[in-house]
């Protein structure tokens, strides 16, 4: 057995198969409230005073809805563009918040036992057991030595629905160590624990897993 470490799980690899473990990263989750609740504030308040503090609260609050406001607008136009669904951002997929410390783990867990169990896609690894998205339990496969980065991007540019569609979540597909060969040489992907890989897969999985092919050794 071996160990490999993400931002958001652990990953145990065994001889057949694989443990994910969420990561709980409470002592981060915890300075992250009190900075943005605590510290914050009563650096503002200490440095200018009450006024400047609550005008500063005013302003945030209106640009964040602005933000929102631009944000589903871009999500709109994007949805247009790649031709299919963009899942609205959730709290636990924000950078930097303390539902990303205590959450993202376990919701990519829990995200790839639902998407497995529900759909069989051909092209991710099979998810056999999740424990409450504490724990998975995954197939293991072999690693790729044949392709480098950009090779894969390459094959999945080449063979999905719209060229668009692979920056919905392009760091996933952009990286040679999310994928594996299962038992039968076929390219099977490893990380599916987000909602927008998940949307790509519903549309792209099945041709992707029909058109690879084993490059000669």
């Amino acid at each position: 057995m071996y160990i490999k470490k993400g931002n958001t799980r652990i990953v145990l690899v065994f001889s057949n198969f694989v443990v994910k473990i969420a990561r709980i990263r409470l002592r981060q989750a915890i300075k992250s409230v009190l900075y943005s609740k605590i510290l914050l504030p009563f650096k503002i308040i200490k440095e200018e005073g009450w006024i400047v503090y609550l005008d500063r609260k005013k302003h945030t609050k209106k640009r964040m809805l602005e933000f929102r406001k631009q944000d589903k607008l871009h999500r709109i136009e994007s949805e247009k563009r790649m031709e299919m669904k963009i899942p609205k951002c959730k709290r636990y997929e924000m950078y930097g918040s303390p539902e990303m410390a205590l959450m993202a783990g376990i919701m990519a867990n829990l995200q790839e036992s639902s998407f497995y169990r529900q759909t069989k896609n051909p092209f991710v690894m099979p998810t056999y057991f999740s424990f409450f998205g504490l724990f998975n339990i995954q197939k293991k496969g072999e690693e790729i030595t044949f392709w480098k980065d950009e090779e894969i991007w390459f094959f999945v540019v080449k063979n999905i629905k719209n060229y668009h569609q692979i920056f919905i979540d392009a760091h996933v597909f952009a990286d040679i160590r999310n994928f594996v060969l299962d038992d039968n040489g076929l390219l099977k992907l490893i990380d599916y624990g987000s909602r927008y890989a998940v949307e790509f897969l519903k549309i792209n999985g099945k041709n992707l897993s029909e058109k690879f092919i084993k490059p000669p050794s």
